[in-house]
């Protein structure tokens, strides 16, 4: 081979390490951009769930705390805990009739 015949080939080497190059940036910032996103994404639904208080997103159990008296006129009444939940205080009855099955949404 000639000399002339090497610098074309040591161009298009150097071209095509470049591009490579190029490639893995473009690569590297197209992955951070992705789990970037998903964690925007999922904090923005995370806050947008109805029914879920702020205080309450941090991962901590809200638990409510009932209390059971025997004095009748206490069944109707409720107490509201720290986490803006209201409990009711007193019994569940059942009744005896049948049981009934409800389907479909609309």
């Amino acid at each position: 081979m000639t000399m002339e015949g090497t610098q074309p080939a040591e161009a298009r080497i150097r071209a095509r390490d470049r591009a490579l190059s190029l490639l893995n940036n473009i690569t590297t910032y197209v992955a951070f951009a992705a789990v970037a996103g998903v964690g925007i994404f999922g904090t923005v639904s995370a806050l947008t769930i109805p029914g879920v208080s702020a205080s309450s997103s941090s991962g901590a159990t809200a638990s409510a705390t009932t209390s059971t008296s025997s004095d009748s006129s206490s069944s109707s009444e409720s107490s509201s805990t720290s986490s803006g939940l209201s409990a009711s205080v007193g019994s569940v009855s059942s009744s005896s009739s049948a049981p009934v099955a409800v389907s479909g949404g609309s």
